[in-house]
């Protein structure tokens, strides 16, 4: 096993995992997976792109993935959305400071910061990449408002050129009905989660060519998922 950069802990992933499964039990999700194959990860480290939709995406991903797959994969996420809102006081402030390190450590989430560039997240994700760790990104950067692909930052294709991993696309489908951007509280919807065919930098492919080719694949993976 991979050793982790950051501070985490397997009990707090298994108890992720669990929350996960009793939440998709109690709400009677149905989960469909089109695609998966522990055989794209034997090559070596992989980062899984995939279109965002929700905060539900992030566990929705991990819990989708083979087991052995899920134990060895970081996510990335925003630094300044786990960070303290400059309105929290008091009790509040600490009550979001613990709920957000349960998330970090729960989802192996490697705190990055925002753009093209990724802040210092290029190097983090380099190291884990380096390390064995698989990675989940959503090279849109933030949730859609719209259902509609955005444009993907290029700290995904910089990613794949130096580390030469892998990239997986992944298109989701429903979580905006589980738990919409500025939803509260969780509901009941289908959800489907479409893999791809892993990708790699071509030797004379620039980076905005290669975003545009995997956004039309995640893009196309969309039309197969609402085909089925």
């Amino acid at each position: 096993m991979p050793e982790a950069p950051v501070s985490t802990s397997r009990m707090m992933c298994w108890c992720g995992d669990r929350v996960s499964e009793l939440l998709r039990t109690g709400l009677r999700v149905n989960i469909k997976v089109v695609g998966v194959d522990a055989s794209t990860f034997a090559a070596g480290p992989v980062v899984i792109a995939a279109n965002h939709l929700s905060l539900v995406d992030t566990p929705l991903l991990r819990y989708v993935l083979p087991p052995t797959i899920r134990d060895r994969t970081f996510t990335v996420g925003a630094r300044d959305f786990f960070a303290p809102a400059p309105s929290d006081r008091g009790v509040r402030r600490i009550f979001r400071h613990l709920l957000c390190g349960c998330i970090v450590g729960t989802y192996r989430v490697c705190l990055i910061g925002r753009g093209d560039d990724m802040g210092d997240g290029l190097p983090k994700i380099r190291s884990l990449l380096a390390q064995g760790w698989n990675i989940i990104l959503f090279p849109e950067g933030t949730r859609s408002r719209t259902g509609a692909l955005g444009r993907f930052r290029s700290g995904v294709a910089q990613i794949a050129r130096e580390s030469e991993a892998a990239v997986l696309p992944v298109h989701i489908r429903g979580t905006e009905g589980i738990l919409p951007v500025g939803g509260r509280w969780i509901r009941s919807a289908p959800l489907t989660v479409t893999f791809g065919q892993p990708m790699r930098v071509g030797g004379d492919e620039s980076n905005a060519e290669f975003l545009g080719r995997l956004r039309g694949q995640i893009a196309s993976l969309g039309n197969i998922a609402e085909l089925r």
